[in-house]
């Protein structure tokens, strides 16, 4: 297209034709909240992602800030207990810090472990419907951290691509009914009648929604889900002991098998 002689050196500019990329031929949907952390799914098995640690760590970091603001604004200014507890508090933070980033890591490298090489669809986080929440509640939306955990999976994985998740955690994947639920989803279509986690539906309908645009019944739901908790890092880089201590357990997975078939299909 264009060639240019220049002190030495011959510069050829040119159209190179891009090679399509390698589709993979799984796909999942992923589900971000404050309770689970992660729900992923690819229509066959689901992982779910604890995030009560995440969530312990992000309240307490929340106590200790008022805590250390409230004393900081007794004190003198550029007084010697004015930077003790700015150190202090400064501090604090960056352990919490590092606490979630390590937390969020361990998560996504779950999900990338049950399915490698995955195109992933994660549902878009809007922050909006924090205003129409209580002081509380809406507090652990807006502090839930993922952004970081979009970033994480977007190099963990084959790609990740967000999508709206508009009422995907409150529609049926099988026939389409929406209704408000808990933790468990119980479908009130009795010709239909199922009943699976909540995180675990939604993840279903963000899948279906990244492959047809729009939210459909008719959606497959996993048979098999597998509840992950992040432990914590042990030392020397063993296995985790015998016996665990201080909330962090010995086993770190739990199988469970649910019938998502409906009530006609099960006879």
């Amino acid at each position: 297209m264009e060639a240019s002689l220049s002190f030495g050196f011959v510069r050829i500019v040119c159209a190179v034709p891009v090679a399509p990329l390698h589709e993979s031929r799984t796909v999942i949907g992923c589900d971000l909240g404050v309770n689970t952390l992660i729900a992923a799914t690819d229509g066959t098995t689901a992982i779910v992602v604890s995030g009560r640690e995440a969530k312990a760590i992000v309240q307490y970091r929340n106590k200790q800030f008022a805590s250390a603001e409230s004393k900081l604004s007794r004190c003198k200014q550029g007084s010697r207990r004015q930077k003790k507890l700015a150190r202090r508090k400064y501090k604090m933070l960056a352990k919490c810090g590092r606490k979630i980033k390590d937390i969020t890591h361990k998560a996504t490298a779950a999900v990338a472990r049950a399915f490698p090489g995955a195109r992933a669809y994660v549902g878009e986080p809007f922050n909006d419907a924090a205003a129409k929440m209580n002081r509380r509640t809406a507090q652990q939306v807006s502090q839930v951290c993922t952004g970081k955990i979009i970033a994480q999976l977007g190099y963990k994985m084959a790609g990740v691509e967000r999508v709206c998740e508009a009422y995907s955690s409150q529609a049926c994947p099988a026939c389409g009914c929406r209704r408000k639920c808990r933790r468990v989803y119980r479908c009130r279509n009795p010709r239909c009648g199922l009943v699976a986690p909540r995180d675990v539906v939604g993840s279903a309908n963000i899948r279906g929604i990244g492959l047809n645009g729009r939210l459909l019944p008719g959606q497959p739901m996993p048979s098999t889900i597998v509840f992950v908790r992040p432990l914590r890092k042990y030392r020397g880089g063993g296995q985790p002991p015998p016996r665990s201590s201080g909330g962090t357990p010995a086993s770190s997975s739990v199988l469970m098998q649910f019938d998502t078939r409906s009530p006609v299909a099960r006879g």
